[in-house]
């Protein structure tokens, strides 16, 4: 009998833990970020985010750079599996509920109006 994942969980015994998975997944929608921000966005420790970073940046997968005293990270072009890596993590996207995606894995397309309240 085959039991589904829960969609949290789906890529985890590929990436081994479940910050790495949403790491990969933030940076493969958003482009480029920082640890803390994705920390931010899913309710995680900073420290947590940033080890799995850099241990995937040492990997080869993500590179990162400096802009100012920030650390971005995204995922490396010239990484041998990113063509595969990038339909993985879309096909895995198809597991996220709509509003869960809607939140956390949509970027803003502009930035919000000067005075509008957050909601």
């Amino acid at each position: 009998m085959l039991i589904e994942p829960a969609e949290a969980e789906i890529l985890e015994p590929l990436f081994e833990s479940e910050p790495k998975e949403k790491a990969l997944l933030y940076l493969y929608t958003h482009g480029e970020s920082y640890s803390r921000e994705i920390a931010r966005a899913f309710g995680l420790y900073g420290n947590t985010v940033q080890y799995q970073l850099l241990k995937l940046e040492n990997g080869g997968v993500l590179y990162s750079k400096l802009k100012g005293r920030i650390r971005l990270f995204g995922i490396n072009p010239r990484y041998p599996f990113k063509k595969e890596l990038e339909a993985l993590l879309e096909k895995s996207l198809s597991f996220v509920p709509e509003e869960e995606r809607q939140r956390l894995y949509m970027p803003r397309l502009r930035p919000r109006r000067t005075g509008k309240p957050l909601s």
